[in-house]
């Protein structure tokens, strides 16, 4: 028989076979009824993070109804120790948790994974998702919601929303590696020797505030733009990666960091591509989440729950007549990582924390006000631990992260992720809108580097 594995598939029917909601499987205790928000959930936007775990499992013995139903019984016992994403937000400030539980569907899908995974189509995978990703929800009752798909080969997709304002990326792979852990300890019928999540160090170290009316409107404004999102999915090999390293590196930053590196390289190709749109260059702004649980002293566990990030910021106005160097943009990039340090975290704690960041927030506002600006957005979830969340069939393959979105308040930018297979290769995961897209995916200088959207089997296995 001809073998056409390597054809895209155009179309893919998902089919939802139930959809229920799952409560924990001990009720919380009364003490720990109303959690409250920290100032960094407050900044959060209300959206949901996806990520979508790929599984092509190829064990005849594997008994799928069996497997979702130990599934279920996992989430239910894992939302005991993440008692407050069981619950209801009241007011953007609290959550009250009150068990109601979580949306967890199971779906059915026309294709085998493996024709799909051997030329991806982008565009498709929303359809693996149990909720609308990376646009403003108005409907976020459900703070996390889970997706499995089987597919005709037996292989197995989850697909995750988890809304930002109860968690980061870090949060996500930690929530998904104990209900993993969990999985495969009730499938082994060993005995619970887990405890709860402490949630308590952010509202601790960031009280939440009472946030004015005109900040929250600008909070939409900076995150989401009302128009389609072109959603694309570019490879950065190891190869790749070193060569954007030798190729940034100047005498004052020698060695550059792959993040450091690859970030620069993208800055110089999208302010290109916003040139040749525009007619002009313009002040270009640069966002980056950053971790501090690790930069503060002393440091927090990396497991840590809640949205522990914050955004680091540069300014870069392009020189017109002469070509912007990629070691400037490496040392923007690092200087500005490196201004976020212990002391500034500090800073940011407490009544005096709030009263700064307010007024860091009002000067951008202003800036956004009165000056033309493009707005760059980055985050890295590499080495989050998305690709050790094992179920008992083997990490996943891949790691994927969304597809389109059409013309709502939706949040543009880009998610760098590891490559699977443990080879040192990124993936860029780039949202931006069509006229920006299509410079991009033409851009010569940026192809020579990036790999549009490969085979996930050969990625894996370079």
């Amino acid at each position: 028989m001809r073998r056409t594995i390597s054809k895209k598939i155009n179309k893919m029917d998902v089919k939802i076979m139930s959809k229920e909601i799952i409560k924990p499987s001990t009720p919380t205790p009364n003490h720990l009824r109303n959690f409250k928000f920290s100032l960094l959930d407050q900044f959060s936007p209300e959206l949901y993070i996806p990520a979508i775990l790929f599984y092509p499992i190829n064990d005849p013995r594997l008994n799928i109804s069996q497997t979702l139903n130990h599934l279920k019984r996992a989430l239910s016992e894992t939302l005991t120790r993440f008692y407050p994403f069981a619950g209801r937000i009241k007011d953007l400030v609290s959550i009250d948790c009150n068990d109601e539980g979580v949306v967890y569907v199971e779906a059915q899908a026309s294709c085998h994974l493996s024709k799909f995974l051997a030329n991806p189509n982008i565009r498709l995978i929303n359809k693996l998702l149990p909720c609308n990703p990376n646009h403003k929800e108005e409907n976020y009752s459900s703070l996390v919601a889970l997706q499995v798909t089987v597919f005709g080969c037996g292989g197995i997709v989850i697909g995750c929303g988890m809304f930002h304002k109860v968690g980061d990326g870090t949060t996500m792979s930690v929530f998904l590696n104990s209900l993993a852990e969990t999985f495969r300890r009730q499938d082994n019928q060993s005995s619970d020797s887990s405890t709860n999540i402490d949630f308590t160090p952010g509202s601790s170290l960031f009280p939440c505030q009472s946030l004015p009316t005109g900040l929250l409107s600008f909070f939409d404004k900076f995150y989401f733009v009302h128009q389609k999102i072109n959603t694309r999915r570019f490879v950065f090999t190891a190869e790749s990666l070193a060569a954007l390293k030798s190729k940034s590196a100047s005498e004052s930053i020698p060695n550059p960091t792959r993040v450091e590196a690859l970030t620069a390289f993208l800055l110089k190709r999208f302010m290109a591509a916003s040139k040749q749109i525009r007619g002009k260059s313009i002040t270009s702004l640069m966002t980056h989440a950053v971790d501090m649980r690790r930069r503060i002293d002393p440091p927090l566990p990396g497991d840590t729950p809640g949205n522990l990030v914050w955004l680091v910021s540069g300014f870069f106005d392009p020189p017109e007549s002469t070509e912007v160097k990629l070691s400037e943009l490496v040392g923007m990039v690092k200087e500005t990582f490196g201004s976020f340090n212990n002391n500034a975290i500090r800073s940011l704690q407490g009544d005096e924390g709030f009263l700064l960041a307010s007024s860091r927030l009002k000067e951008m506002e202003a800036v956004h006000a009165n000056v033309e600006l493009d707005t760059f957005r980055f985050t890295s979830w590499c080495n989050l631990g998305f690709y050790s969340v094992d179920f008992g069939w083997g990490k996943p393959i891949w790691v994927g992260h969304m597809g389109d979105i059409e013309s709502t308040p939706a949040k543009s930018g880009v998610v760098f992720i590891e490559s699977g297979g443990g080879g040192g290769g990124i993936e860029a995961w780039m949202m931006l809108d069509e006229k920006e897209m299509v410079v991009i995916e033409n851009d010569t200088e940026f192809l020579a580097f990036a790999s549009p959207n490969p085979n996930i089997i050969s990625t894996i296995t370079r």
